[in-house]
């Protein structure tokens, strides 16, 4: 697995990993977990369902997988290609995220935050949180962790050197954050309690210093995933309503462009120069798409409902 970068899916429905060389964009295989875990031999991995979902890195190239239907996280070694481990944590694990040595798992059924040490592959802490937490993100420089709460409709901010915590209540559903320029940046699926008026999502700024909000753009539909290009001023976010991808200048408040990509585009990943990969849950495939040209320039057939992509390099 070494030398040449990929991308990997977590395909959530037929717990498989799929691999894709970006030299060529070439599928170079699909893992079945289940076959893949030899560690406990007393275990039939066949009448479990795993439900691989949200993936990351370590430092040492370890990947960890978190598992939404078996409530536990994989542990991976990529140069071996062997599922090493497997660590029970929260209900409906979603998000993960690698920081000094540990792993910070969103348990959006058990509204709770697992930490687990990387070096000894152990549960370390629960941390409880606010409703169905679902995305994290970590302030390295301040050593914070921001949590978006999607139904407590709210961010838990906690600090990571004595673990006190705070909450700034939100109006709205908070599903993704990123931090920008001493702000978080948030994405919201906006709760107007009625049936009969159109979903509605936006885009927001929360200043760090003082929690002002201040919006961004609002627009038609169920947005489910924000990236932020690092060092530009661009956001693109996927609504699964309508199946566009939307390119948004966050200094100017300009929408961009808007691109159909059919299906129900979802998860995003950079490649740090002008391609995104999107993980696409109803078309079970892989869109390569050119944020210069605004084209889709491959659809890659991946698993079944493919949620997370990451980038190895």
């Amino acid at each position: 697995m070494k030398n040449k970068r990929k991308i990997v899916v977590a395909n959530t429905r037929d717990d498989s990993l799929t691999f894709i060389e970006l030299e060529n964009w070439t599928k170079i295989e699909k893992w079945n977990l289940k076959d893949s875990i030899k560690f406990n031999k007393n275990i039939n991995m066949q009448s479990i369902y795993l439900g691989p979902y949200e993936l990351e890195c370590d430092m040492e190239g370890n990947l960890y997988c978190t598992n939404v239907y078996d409530n536990s996280i994989l542990k991976i070694d990529l140069e071996r290609k062997e599922i090493v481990d497997l660590l029970a944590v929260g209900k409906y694990p979603t998000c993960i995220k690698y920081f000094e040595n540990k792993l910070f798992v969103a348990n959006t059924d058990s509204n709770s935050i697992s930490i687990v040490d990387v070096k000894d592959f152990l549960l370390v802490e629960n941390i409880q949180v606010g409703e169905k937490p679902i995305d994290i993100e970590i302030d390295k420089v301040n050593k914070k962790m921001y949590i978006a709460n999607f139904s407590g409709q709210s961010i838990d901010i906690i600090d990571l050197k004595n673990y006190e915590k705070i909450t700034i209540k939100l109006k709205d559903t908070p599903v993704k954050m990123t931090i920008y320029n001493g702000k978080l940046l948030i994405l919201s699926n906006i709760n107007n309690g009625s049936l009969n008026k159109s979903n509605i999502s936006n885009i927001s700024l929360i200043d760090l210093k003082d929690y002002r909000k201040e919006n961004i753009k609002s627009f038609g539909g169920i947005f489910s995933n924000m990236l932020k290009l690092k060092g530009r001023e661009i956001v693109f976010t996927t609504n699964m309503d309508n199946g566009y991808l939307y390119k948004i200048d966050i200094e100017r408040r300009n929408l961009l462009s808007k691109t159909y990509l059919s299906g129900m585009p979802n998860k995003l990943e950079w490649d740090g120069n002008n391609l995104l990969f999107i993980t696409n849950v109803s078309k079970n495939f892989l869109t390569i798409f050119d944020i210069n040209s605004n084209k889709v320039l491959d659809n890659i057939e991946v698993g079944n409902e493919p949620n997370s992509v990451f980038l190895l390099n």
